[in-house]
């Protein structure tokens, strides 16, 4: 059965509290218990130590005995207090027994106590003891006084009814206790679910696609804080990409629709005999289908890179010996155009993806040729540092806006003045770059001017 947070941490708060105050009840009332025993036992040897005094005090300066009357209410005086009195001469003989004279008195006396004792500790274990004390008349042993009680030690009426009231008041302070725990812990689960319960209704609406509203409050805890700001940053990022998205779709219908547009009414054109199939019109309309495909290339790329589950083909090569291939490549097309290619390429060994990084290679060298004008100048860099390779792009082509450089690693982005259709660009391959780049866990930073070029640096792990 689920059970809420709320409740758990209610119950949670009640139990702990429910033992705490139970243990710290159970220690404090038999810490009261052992002191008020150590009280009886102490304040029954002074009750004997008393009957005693009170015998010497009968005798007289020459140890005579004192009547039976005194022994009698001395007696009487002992039994009011829970001892049954005796006493003997020095040659052991019995001069006064209580019990004998009232056996009846004494045995109700001892029922009485023994019922008491039961009644409070029913295992406890009482029994008749006798304790003897010598009577001394001028430091001379004159009797022998023998004190019977119910021991080790015993209550009266009065001692009973102050224990039953002691019980009493714990257990009162123990029932008050759990009721404000119960309060407490209730108000304490309440100002932790509440919070929770907040930010679950948040998710909530985030999973229904609702990015527009924000957890505002503040919590006195500070992971409930660190989770407050994870739910918002998770909002922010899903805005994104949700805008991202939707912007990605515009871009990519409006891509493709313009060049399906153009080759449709183009065919119309021919079929209806509008315009006549040359060899012109039927090379244009080729150059279009070309410049599709090569988008959805681009695309099918992109999606294969930016997929979580893609799996690196990692080998050891040098990256200097691949710029050199991939130049190499193109030296037609840097000719055509008279650009001078410095590479400056220092040897460095990368266990990485070969063709991904390839692929990196030319993207860049054929973004530098096709927006670096005729005569310009392309450098290609390769350094090894202690634990990276980095690889530098940089020419003297028409640059980039400021305004567009956090932007122009987004699907299809182009700026107005550098990144248009009419060069050819699809406005994927820097999204290509980037996401290889990522997957290696590299780095990429651009640093451009208009009108005075682009310097692209890719930082890449030795063992990436």
């Amino acid at each position: 059965m689920n059970v809420t947070l709320k409740v758990k941490l209610t119950i949670s708060y009640v139990l702990l509290s429910l033992f705490l105050v139970s243990s710290l009840l159970f220690a404090s009332n038999y810490l009261l218990e052992k002191k008020f025993q150590t009280y009886i036992v102490n304040t029954q040897e002074k009750k004997n130590q008393d009957i005693v005094h009170l015998v010497e005090n009968e005798f007289n300066e020459n140890g005579d005995f004192p009547s039976m009357d005194v022994l009698k209410n001395i007696g009487n005086t002992a039994l009011s207090q829970g001892l049954i009195f005796m006493i003997t001469d020095t040659g052991n003989k019995e001069l006064f027994c209580m019990s004998t004279l009232d056996s009846q008195i004494c045995d109700n006396m001892l029922d009485s106590m023994r019922s008491n004792m039961s009644r409070i500790y029913p295992n406890f274990k009482g029994q008749y003891v006798e304790k003897e004390y010598d009577v001394l008349k001028n430091n001379k042993k004159v009797a022998t006084v023998t004190l019977g009680y119910y021991g080790p030690y015993f209550y009266n009426d009065e001692d009973v009814q102050f224990i039953e009231v002691l019980n009493k008041v714990v257990i009162g302070a123990g029932i008050l206790f759990l009721i404000l725990a119960v309060f407490l812990g209730f108000y304490m689960a309440d100002r932790i679910s509440g919070p929770v319960k907040r930010v679950i209704d948040k998710t909530r609406q985030i999973e229904e696609g609702d990015y527009s509203k924000r957890l505002n409050f503040v919590s006195k805890t500070t992971e409930m804080n660190q989770l407050i700001q994870s739910v918002n940053r998770l909002a922010d990022s899903l805005e994104k990409q949700q805008g991202s998205k939707k912007q990605m779709a515009r871009d990519y219908a409006h891509e493709f629709r313009t060049p399906l547009a153009a080759l449709q009414s183009n065919l119309e054109a021919m079929i209806d005999g509008v315009l006549n199939p040359t060899e012109e019109r039927l090379e244009s309309c080729r150059i279009e289908i070309l410049r599709l495909a090569r988008m959805i290339s681009d695309l099918d790329k992109l999606v294969e890179i930016e997929n979580e589950s893609l799996k690196l083909r990692k080998t050891k090569f040098d990256l200097s010996s691949a710029v050199k291939q991939v130049s190499f490549n193109f030296q037609q097309e840097i000719s055509s155009k008279g650009i001078k290619l410095d590479l400056d390429l220092k040897p460095c060994e990368l266990y990485a993806d070969k063709d991904k990084i390839a692929q990196v290679i030319i993207n860049l060298l054929t973004n530098a040729i096709k927006y670096t004008d005729n005569n310009g100048h392309i450098r290609i860099q390769v350094n090894r540092h202690k634990e990276e390779a980095e690889l530098i792009v940089s020419d003297t082509g028409s640059g980039i806006g400021e305004e567009d450089l956090p932007h122009i690693f987004e699907h299809l982005y182009r700026t107005d003045k550098s990144r248009n259709r009419n060069t050819g660009g699809s406005g994927i391959g820097l999204s290509v770059v980037k996401a290889i780049v990522d997957a290696h866990g590299g780095n990429i930073l651009v640093k451009s001017q208009l009108d005075r070029g682009s310097r692209f640096v890719v930082t890449l792990p030795l063992s990436c």
